[in-house]
């Protein structure tokens, strides 16, 4: 289990450093947008950088807790936070 952090340690630092180039880069796409849920969208490309901080720092602590099912799910949960914020990303595009 420390591997599996210690990689998701190293991947989510250039998650951390990836995020904030997609969340830059979301927030001008975003700005042209006239749908509704827009404001939604600029919060959530604000959070992808730090759900890959949250997964790094909170894994490492549920792990020190005993709580493995819990470090396993905030390993996930970058992946499945920016997986559901490219989705809505795409449905607002074909909006």
């Amino acid at each position: 289990m420390q591997l599996i952090l210690i990689i998701n340690t190293v991947v989510c630092v250039v998650g951390v450093l990836a995020g904030v180039m997609l969340a830059s880069g979301s927030i001008i796409s975003i700005a042209n947008m006239q749908v509704p849920w827009a404001p939604a969208l600029l919060g959530a490309a604000l959070l992808v950088p730090v759900m890959f901080a949250v997964s790094a720092i909170g894994a490492w602590v549920a792990y020190s807790l005993g709580l493995s099912q819990v470090a396993i799910g905030l390993v996930a949960l970058p992946w499945v936070y920016g997986v559901v914020f490219v989705l809505a990303m795409l449905v607002s595009f074909k909006w």
